[in-house]
């Protein structure tokens, strides 16, 4: 069995893929990560950890580019402490860049709007299993 992307690797997986997609392949920041979603359905869905790494880089990504799509958005309203246990180690990282999004959550960006069926899909594929 493959082992599991570590949060490092998902931060430098993520900037990879945006830089090819948006640089050299003309997406929005918008599509870019839905492309990243929808590529990594099975390393996303592989754990609660994953999952909200992905969206946590994504969504930080975003808001440095001053636009964050609504299905990161809407993904990302929870109470971490809800979801995740606070006395796991392997969240320390995790925990970290979502007290880091929810700081600059505040800051001023454009929340893209997508369409009924981009965010059904997105829906989709973080339902799935591997």
């Amino acid at each position: 069995m493959r082992k599991l992307p570590t949060h490092e690797e998902i931060i430098e997986a993520i900037k990879l893929d945006l830089d090819e997609y948006i640089n050299v392949d003309g997406f929005t920041f918008t599509q870019a990560s839905a492309k990243i979603i929808e590529e990594e359905w099975q390393n996303i869905n592989k754990s609660k950890a994953i999952k909200y790494s992905y969206l946590i880089i994504l969504a930080l990504e975003g808001i440095a580019r001053k636009e964050l799509p609504d299905f990161l958005y809407e993904k990302l309203d929870f109470n971490f402490d809800d979801l995740f246990d606070p006395e796991n180690v392997q969240f320390n990282q995790l925990k970290q860049d979502f007290e880091v999004y929810l700081t600059k959550i505040k800051e001023e960006f454009d929340v893209i709007e997508t369409s009924v069926d981009v965010k059904s899909r997105i829906d989709y594929i973080l339902s799935q299993k591997p």
